[in-house]
């Protein structure tokens, strides 16, 4: 029996285009869904590391900044200042409760709470060493200056350890931006998949996923990695307003938070809060750069003027103490316009400020002359509130020379010369090692 060609055709090209169709729009919807879900997964990873960052780098950045102010008023307690120390107790009550707080943030780094723990040990033990802890406050008496530095160590310590902290909360960031491996590979091998079913499809999907997402994602860890090395000026391109656009947004806002703050940071461990001026921390920078081998300034030597208020303490007892901060705020401003551009105005604390002094272009001191400013700043009285004041002040000097041994031998030889000024009459300056020249002393009698 003959059979027709129709009852002998095994395939069916309408069937198979058909089927051929069916797949790829089948291969199409699966591709859509394994790239809507991996983005959704990625933007998801990358906002959720972006908030914990910010939970575990501000609360650590809080604490930081809190530990710097009640630093800066135990160097003033040291310094037998007028301070308000049970205030001073709560406020180390207070700090406490920004360590717990700071530990309890949900963290992917199993060190951060053993990191914040030592840094806290560190800073108690810091305190009680120089009599600052708790009741010890309360107890302590005279000038306890020689501890401050010691007290200073112990809180730089806690600085680098809350810093390791912070490094590490960067560092979790980094992995969790990064740590899409295994979603790459999926994509990777469903694409191939759909690339034998239908070439066409896969290839468009994969330049979309090439354009939509991987290069988002790498500028974003470029990011991360910027802002890892220190570089908060660091900005991403949102070229698109999607989720990715807002993950970049908020990368930015990230970013300048971070560079507010480090300036903020930055600045405050530098400078004197009440003047503006630099604080001991910049000065001992300062000359510490003088002394190493490879300075430029090391050719050209620096000396030091140690000043220190006649009488403040009778200041602030007939103005209080706001009068005395604004004595000290006017004084720093006439300091600032007494010296040249390259020299450093300092305060040290209370009320001594010191002076970094580069040498004449011919090798002669420049101590003198800018000693003589100074003097001839106070012709004028100084006006606070309807008061008007006169003050005047006792310096010490120390010239730097070839056989000064360090920065800690500068300083001492410019706080004895100064004692000696105040031993000698006050409104006056003492060079160390050499001839005095003597100041008349300016009326302190309030006008």
């Amino acid at each position: 029996m003959h059979k027709s060609p129709t009852s002998q055709r095994s395939f069916s090209l309408q069937r198979e285009w058909s089927g051929a169709f069916t797949l790829m729009l089948l291969a199409l919807f699966i591709g859509a869904a394994v790239t809507v879900v991996g983005v959704r997964f990625v933007v998801n990873e990358m906002e959720a590391a972006t908030g914990r960052l910010q939970a575990e780098y501000g609360s650590v950045a809080e604490l930081a900044a809190a530990l710097e102010t009640h630093e800066q008023i135990g160097h003033q307690l040291l310094a037998a200042a007028p301070v308000n120390r049970e205030a001073f107790v709560l406020e180390q009550r207070d700090i406490d409760e920004l360590f717990r707080a700071a530990a309890e943030v949900q963290a992917v780094d199993e060190g951060r709470r053993g990191g914040l723990s030592a840094a806290q040990q560190d800073w108690q033990s810091g305190l009680e060493k120089a009599g600052l802890r708790g009741h010890q406050v309360l107890g302590l008496k005279g000038n306890n200056v020689a501890d401050a530095p010691a007290f200073a160590a112990a809180n730089s310590k806690v600085r680098t350890e809350l810093a390791a902290v912070q490094q590490s909360s960067l560092q979790a960031l980094d992995r969790g931006l990064v740590d899409t491996r295994e979603l790459e590979g999926f994509l990777v091998v469903g694409r191939f998949g759909l690339f034998v079913v239908a070439i066409g499809a896969t290839l468009y999907f994969r330049r979309r996923m090439v354009k939509d997402l991987m290069r988002p994602v790498n500028s974003l860890r470029r990011g991360v990695l910027k802002l890892q090395s220190g570089d908060y000026s660091h900005r991403l391109d949102v070229a698109r307003r999607d989720e990715l656009g807002e993950v970049a947004v908020a990368f930015n806002g990230m970013a300048a938070a971070l560079q507010d703050s480090h300036k903020a940071l930055t600045y405050r461990a530098t400078h004197d809060d009440l003047t503006g001026l630099a604080n001991r921390a910049a000065l001992a920078e300062r000359l510490l750069a003088s002394f190493e081998p490879d300075s430029d300034r090391r050719s050209r030597h620096e000396s030091l003027l140690f000043i220190d208020i006649d009488d403040f303490k009778g200041v602030n007892d007939s103005l209080g103490h706001e009068g005395g901060d604004a004595l000290l705020a006017q004084l720093a401003e006439r300091l600032r316009a007494s010296v040249r551009s390259h020299d450093l105005v300092a305060r040290l604390g209370g009320d001594e400020f010191a002076v970094v002094v580069v040498d004449n272009d011919d090798g002669t001191p420049g101590t003198g002359p800018v000693a003589e400013r100074i003097y001839e700043a106070l012709s004028e009285p100084f006006v606070i509130g309807d008061r008007s004041l006169r003050v005047s002040l006792s310096m010490g000097v120390a010239q730097r020379t070839t056989d000064t041994a360090d920065v800690t031998e500068l300083l001492r030889q410019a706080d004895s010369a100064m004692y000696r000024a105040k031993q000698g009459g006050k409104a006056r300056y003492e060079i160390h090692g050499g001839s005095t020249p003597v100041v008349e002393p300016v009326d302190t009698a309030g006008g």
